[in-house]
This record gives C-alpha cells, sequence and structure tokens, in this order.
C-alpha cells in the first residue's frame, strides 16, 4: 500500500485535530465501504463460473465427482461441497440453465438417481413399514456397508436401461426429498409401472405427475398399473390422488405382522390422467 502525506491529502483543520490524537504516526484510513472478498480481483467471479460449471458437468452427468477432482484439482470433500453448495444462482455465471428443462414443475425437479444417492436413503427406517409397503416384504437387518453397495449395485445396473428409469426428487432449491422409477415399459402393449416416493406426500404427487406425463405424452404409452397392500397410508394416497382406479384385489395375497393382506390393484390410463390433469 502506498504512504501519502496527510498534510497534503487533508484540509488544515482536520490535519490539526489529528495531531492531537496521533502526531507523527502511520494511520490506515478504511474505505466508506469495504468491498467483499475477491471483488476488486476478480476472484469471487471467478470462482462462482468454476463453481457454476461444476455443478452443471455433474448435474447434467457429462462427469462424476473424482473426474472433477482431477479436472480442477479439488479433494473430494470441496467438490461435493461445491455441487451441494445453495446461495450463487443469483451471480453473473454459466448456471445450469433450467428454464426450459421438461423433467420439472412448479414443485420439484428430477434428475436420474445416482450411486452415491445412497447415503439419502441410509436411515433408521429402512426396516419400517414405509419399507415393507414399497417392496413387499420385510427385509433381514442389514448394515450401512451392505445397503450402499445394494443402492450403488441397483443404480449402476439401471444406468443405461430406458425400460427400467431410477429417478431423484428434487426440489427447486436443490434439496433431496424422495426417489422413484419407472419401470416394467412394455411398448407393445404400451403400459408400464411406477413408483414414488418422498419425505411429503406433495413431493411424490408432483413427481409421480412428472413421470405419468413423460410416459403417456413423449413415449405414448396408454396404461400405468400399480398394486398396494391392504392398510397402505403411504402410497396408496399419493396414487389415488392422481386419479388411479381401483381395478382388482387379490385377496391374502401377502403375509405381514401376522396376518394376510389383500393385494389391491390400481390403473390409470393415458385419457384418464390428461382430462384429470
Amino acid at each position: 500500500m502506498k504512504y501519502r502525506n496527510a498534510a497534503e491529502r487533508l484540509p488544515m483543520q482536520l490535519l490539526q485535530e489529528l495531531q492531537k490524537h496521533a502526531p507523527g504516526e502511520l494511520l490506515y484510513v478504511p474505505a466508506r465501504q469495504r468491498k467483499a472478498w475477491g471483488e476488486g480481483t476478480g476472484a469471487k467471479t471467478l470462482y462462482a463460473k468454476r463453481n457454476a460449471e461444476i455443478r452443471g458437468q455433474y448435474y447434467s452427468g457429462t462427469a462424476d465427482v473424482p473426474t472433477l477432482c482431477e479436472t480442477h484439482c479439488l479433494s473430494d470433500e470441496t467438490v461435493r461441497k461445491i455441487i451441494y453448495q445453495k446461495g450463487e444462482s443469483s451471480m453473473s455465471t454459466n448456471e445450469y440453465d433450467y428454464s426450459k428443462y421438461f423433467w420439472q414443475n412448479e414443485l420439484v425437479r428430477l434428475r436420474r438417481s445416482r450411486p452415491d444417492d445412497w447415503r439419502f436413503h441410509d436411515k433408521p427406517e429402512i426396516n419400517s413399514d414405509e419399507r415393507f409397503y414399497s417392496d413387499g416384504e420385510q427385509e433381514l437387518p442389514s448394515d450401512h456397508t451392505r445397503r450402499q453397495e445394494n443402492w450403488e449395485n441397483y443404480i449402476t445396473s439401471t444406468e443405461d436401461n430406458d425400460k427400467w428409469i431410477c429417478l431423484a426428487v428434487e426440489t427447486l432449491d436443490g434439496e433431496y426429498v424422495g426417489s422413484g422409477n419407472i419401470r416394467g415399459i412394455d411398448e407393445r402393449n404400451g403400459t408400464f409401472n411406477t413408483f414414488v416416493g418422498a419425505k411429503e406426500q406433495r413431493y411424490a404427487v408432483a413427481a409421480l405427475r412428472l413421470m405419468l406425463d413423460y410416459c403417456f405424452n413423449e413415449r405414448r404409452l396408454n396404461k400405468c398399473s400399480d398394486c398396494f397392500y391392504e392398510g397402505d397410508t403411504i402410497f396408496m394416497p399419493i396414487y389415488e390422488a392422481l386419479g388411479f382406479k381401483v381395478e382388482g384385489v387379490k385377496r391374502q395375497q401377502v403375509f405381514h405382522k401376522g396376518r394376510y393382506l389383500d393385494e389391491i390393484h390400481f390403473g390409470l390410463l393415458a385419457e384418464e390422467f390428461n382430462a384429470h390433469k
């Protein structure tokens, strides 16, 4: 920093007042409004642009975490912090443009599931009734490592499969709130099955609406069929909210907690979905 003689810069009255308090001393006079970090050098804009590029590559599926670490010479932890960081979207940077993104509505956004999403599913309620009603069986106890391996193998095996599509459900702010899938796609007969679960029913309904819109109005499929078990108050209301109709009941089809439960079959036609929408 270059020093200047106060006698050359200040009015005499002000100089005399300063001489009373700090005669012969060097003083630092701060700016009236200090610039935020990086604004003076352009570093803030540079790093914001880099972070936006990292998130764009990751969420578009063109690069995984190890590749981003190597490309940008960053640690795994740093890259993950950048990916899940919020609050930079207001900057003038090359953020991923969602303005014309098909897989979103007013509440949620869908993307392909990734192997590292396992951490969102590693929860204490993994062996709860919710798990039974989603898979139709009560699993044996499992540990952290096994659950991670199972999820990663499951996602990896469906990455290039257009008949079994695994999806993550996020809010428009990027918070992971659930998952779903489209499976059993039969192009010849125009049928398919779905699954969706989220921490709030409204997110699940919004996500399922996007999935059905894709199947009915992009893939030209005609009917979605799914089944649920007697006593299910978790998943059945999601499908009922979108107009699914009961088509039949298999009596005492599954066994759970000491009793046999009916299996209830639901169906929805493309014309019914579009009329309801």
